[in-house]
């Protein structure tokens, strides 16, 4: 479900690829005749694609670009870092055991350095990217900057169904497309996917082509959009009929995602070549690690944002735009009775701001310079303070700043009912360092701007832009209170600003702060923005003993499901809006999750289980500044819930996740999809000829394509048929 990458060295030494030993699968499988042939399908990010047509970057045609660090603009970042990490002591060379790191080491090292190289050099997320070198931004910055927009503008999608314009991707065929996902030697152990499998089959004699094949697809696309697009499952036909030459059928070996495919797969043929096709043809399918009710952690990736396992690539707004870019991404979501116990929102009020404005007299800001507002809520009952910034201005004179509607609605959440003591600030900073005609007059003003940082710095306000001007402390609820609310509930405020005659302020006169705002209280927060006209499950006292508390007793946490928490956002493209339009609406997929049995003779599922896996989750609606021009997470993870006493058993709670654990009497998923998905398979066992189960015990999602166990498995499935002539 994610792109993880693993290292072959921190493996146990179990868990490493081993040369077969003459077991009797073994010495059956070097006969050619008593071979089943295996056809692989990949998971989610498992297909490396190349670049079929780029108007964009017409140099990167019939080139990988998933995964490439050269057009990421990274090569000079990887080998700035390797050079660095492997530099001994002596700087001659003298040590000469840093040329020696293993692969793990010199691979963590190039993360690492990737990863502080993002940190330091990320732009202003409100910065309107116009091709243009930014202020003080270094020339080779600015290419790997565009270099990287570049790169993500091909990954992501337009809509459900097509690509950016002017770009096509294609999948890398064969199995070229699934050992590795990149061709650096820097980088491929980084990303090795089905490379060890491949590479065990073939020294027991298996050749591509003949009886070994794979069918890489292009992930980002729902299953419907494959076949309109690219025929995929036509051809997938074409592949298991030109390696089933002998008539003994095949073994279709599928990996996460795979398995969704697969499945769809199967549906697919039952239903335009019949059921005389999949028994003639598909001798067994072998499931490894298969999401058949979904994966928690893809609702996560999804609705709340990730950087899918690219922490050293993407930044967290780039994860949530792609992530919900592609129509792939409802595949992997939890269905049946597990999607209704997914999400425990904490019970919360808002404060919404909007229609801001500044009046900046004798503020001493130059009008060539951005001005920001931060707004600064205090709740002082335990909950802390919020900050949100405002975007730049849309205009501003020297003296009045006005800002655009779209981009500057503030939404402050904090109690379920409006403490009497909470209060509201503002503070108006100006971006960008106005030089002085005078020398003097210059250093001055610089030292005057340092006393102001180091004093919002002690404050904890630390942030863009310098402080000009600050206004005075008022009580929300006196503001709620003054004046008279308008059709939509929102009051006129303001908030004047303090008259700074201090060391670092001389002669800067008052002003105010302008803006509209409204308190909604936890009832109406679950009509209004959750759309939940109901009472939610928690409240119902009871009914059932609540999963998730905090140690504040006042805090309430209500049971939200799936579609209620993704039908938030109801814009044409949000994922439930795809879900609905793609899965639900596909007669080829089942969303229920049950009576779903695959119409193959035999299945074999392999799990890796006893691994700390995401099971659900705590959330709280996120404090922002909604930008309409940007997709933003309505939730973010509650950091301070944690399990119930009476619901811990087996479950533990860490940042808002939730996972299952291995303990007495109740066992885990692989690290990825929870043990209850894969289990799933046990409900097919009266609809199937035959069904065999094997769990690998400490085996993660990816690391088991790696595992020694999993090999013989793959081999003893491919050499159990005594009647192969």
């Amino acid at each position: 479900v994610r792109c993880e990458a693993h290292f072959d060295s921190t493996l146990p030494h179990r868990l490493r690829p081993r040369a077969m030993d003459s077991s009797p699968a073994s010495a059956v499988a070097q006969d050619h005749g008593c071979r089943l042939p295996i056809l692989i399908v990949p998971g989610f990010m498992s297909s490396a694609l190349r670049v079929e047509r780029s108007e964009e970057q017409s140099t990167w045609e019939g080139k990988r670009i998933w995964l490439s660090l050269d057009k990421l603009g990274l090569s000079a970042a990887v080998a700035a870092a390797t050079r660095s990490r492997n530099r001994g002591p002596d700087p001659g060379g003298a040590d000469e055991s840093a040329g020696r790191r293993s692969a793990f080491r010199a691979a963590k090292a190039t993360t690492k350095g990737l990863m502080q190289h993002f940190d330091a050099e990320q732009p202003d997320p409100d910065e309107k990217d116009d091709g243009c070198p930014q202020a003080h931004e270094p020339l080779q910055v600015f290419r790997e900057r565009c270099l990287r927009n570049s790169w993500v503008n091909h990954i992501m999608l337009k809509s459900p169904t097509e690509e950016m314009e002017g770009v096509r991707l294609k999948p890398i065929e064969g199995l070229e497309g699934i050992d590795f996902l990149t061709e650096s030697a820097l980088t491929k152990p980084l990303t090795s996917v089905f490379s060890h499998v491949i590479e065990e089959l073939k020294q027991v004699g298996y050749e591509e082509g003949v009886d070994l094949d794979a069918a890489p697809y292009d992930w980002r696309f729902a299953p419907s959009v494959l076949q309109a697009r690219d025929r995929y499952f036509d051809h997938l036909r074409v592949r298991v009929e030109a390696l089933d030459r002998k008539g003994t059928g095949v073994v279709l070996l599928g990996h996460s995602m795979g398995n969704k495919t697969i499945m769809y797969f199967l549906r697919y043929m039952r239903a335009n070549h019949g059921q005389n096709w999949l028994d003639t043809h598909v001798h067994t399918w072998l499931c490894a690690g298969g999401p058949h009710l979904g994966a928690p952690q893809a609702a996560r990736c999804t609705l709340l944002g990730d950087r899918m396992g690219l922490d050293a690539f993407l930044n967290m707004q780039e994860g949530l735009i792609m992530a919900q870019s592609f129509s792939s991404s409802p595949w992997l979501l939890p269905i049946g009775a597990q999607a209704s116990n997914l999400f425990y929102v904490r019970r919360q009020g808002a404060l919404e701001i909007r229609g801001l404005e500044a009046d900046l007299p004798g503020r001493w800001i130059s009008s060539k310079n951005k001005v920001v507002v931060t707004l600064e809520v205090s709740w002082r009952n335990g909950d802390g303070t919020t900050t949100l910034r405002s975007s730049a201005a849309s205009s501003f004179d020297g003296k009045k700043a006005r800002y655009d509607a779209d981009r500057n609605f503030f939404r402050f959440c904090g109690p379920a009912e409006l403490p009497p003591c909470a209060v509201l600030v503002a503070i108006a900073k100006e971006v960008g360092m106005p030089k002085r005609r005078i020398p003097l007059c210059h250093l001055g003003s610089r030292a005057c701007d340092c006393v102001r940082l180091a004093k919002e710095a002690a404050r904890g306000r630390g942030g863009l832009g310098v402080p000009r001007a600050f206004s005075v402390e008022k009580s929300i609820r006196e503001l709620w209170a003054a004046g008279r609310p308008d059709k939509d509930g929102f009051v006129e405020a303001q908030l004047p600003l303090k008259v700074d005659m201090g060391p670092s302020g001389l002669f800067q006169f008052g002003g105010s702060v302008r803006f509209q705002l409204r308190w909604r209280g936890a009832a109406e927060v679950q009509t209004s923005l959750l759309g939940v006209a109901r009472p939610l499950a928690e409240t119902r006292i009871g009914l059932e003993a609540p999963r998730v508390c905090h140690a504040k007793e006042s805090i309430v946490y209500d049971r939200l499901s799936l579609s209620e928490a993704g039908g938030v956002d109801d814009s044409p493209n949000a994922p439930m809006q795809v879900w609905r339009k793609y899965y639900e609406g596909d007669p080829l997929y089942d969303e229920t999750g049950s009576q779903d049995a695959p119409p193959v003779k035999r299945v074999v599922a392999v799990h890796g289980v006893n691994v700390p896996t995401e099971i659900f989750y705590a959330i709280r609606l996120a404090s922002i500044r909604v930008d309409a021009t940007q997709r933003q997470p309505v939730f973010v993870l509650d950091r301070e819930a944690k399990i119930c006493l009476a619901a811990s058993n087996g479950l533990r709670m860490s940042g808002g996740i939730a996972s299952e654990i291995p303990g007495a009497g109740h066992g885990s998923g692989d690290g990825v999809v929870p043990l209850y998905s894969m289990n799933h398979v046990h409900e097919w066992a009266r609809d199937v000829e035959s069904l065999r189960v094997e769990h690998l015990d400490k085996a993660g999602h990816r690391e088991m394509l790696c595992d020694a166990r999993f090999h013989k498995i793959i081999l003893d499935v491919a050499t159990s048929l005594p009647n192969v002539a």
